[in-house]
């Protein structure tokens, strides 16, 4: 199956080369690319053909990045949204997911690895760039200390194995990056997982991972 891909990147020559890059790859279709976030909602909103992926830039004139997704997910919540950017400040981390990211990846990511980031999100995965995964962490410990009780995972009813798994959810990892880390099988990995996602009565991993991030479960 081909995966469509949308590009929302402001500077021509950084938007151009990495379409150029993805379409080396067999299995990418890139079917545009523009500048700001108004036009790639433009296209979304009036093209019979939809995106699988997007891939947007946060800093961008007219609508930035964030608040594209935002109105993406309004228009299109089957779209994976992939932030691709310069941008590591923990808020801006913690707002592209809130508003609705399934990844966020630094511009140095190599094309390999970013299009293994476009089937995991796709898989319904999420993936945070290891370099700002604890980012968010920083960010929710600081607030925590003035917000309300947080539930704890003995509320969810989560298991320990549950809970493990769970952090490593929201460390970016995949099903089997999991099950090597833990040393089980995939098959019972994807168990754990389909089990966290029906106790905290989420949709998919992504929001699991905000989740537990936001409540501090992990």
């Amino acid at each position: 199956m081909t995966i469509k891909i949308l590009i929302a990147e402001d500077h021509e020559l950084t938007r151009k080369g990495i379409s150029y890059g993805l379409k080396s790859y067999n299995e990418i279709d890139v079917i545009g690319g523009f500048e700001d976030g108004k036009q790639t909602l433009d296209f979304i909103e009036k093209s019979p053909i939809q995106p699988d992926v997007v891939l947007l830039d946060i800093i961008m004139p007219v609508l930035n990045g964030i608040d594209t997704a935002k109105k993406i997910r309004e228009m299109n919540p089957g779209i994976k949204i992939i932030m691709l950017t310069s941008v590591n400040e923990k808020e801006t981390v913690l707002r592209a997911f809130n508003a609705g990211a399934n990844a966020y990846a630094m511009k140095n990511i190599s094309f390999e690895k970013l299009v293994s980031v476009i089937k995991m999100v796709l898989n319904g995965e999420v993936w945070i760039a290891p370099n700002i995964a604890d980012y968010i962490l920083d960010v929710l410990s600081i607030k925590a200390e003035d917000a309300l009780p947080a539930k704890t995972a003995e509320d969810f009813k989560l298991t320990n194995r549950e809970k493990e798994i769970l952090s490593l959810i929201a460390k970016g990892m995949n099903n089997k990056d999991i099950a090597n880390e833990l040393i089980i099988s995939l098959y019972t990995v994807k168990n754990h997982v389909k089990s966290i996602i029906q106790k905290l009565s989420v949709e998919d991993r992504t929001q699991a991972a905000i989740l537990a991030l936001t409540e501090k479960i992990i």
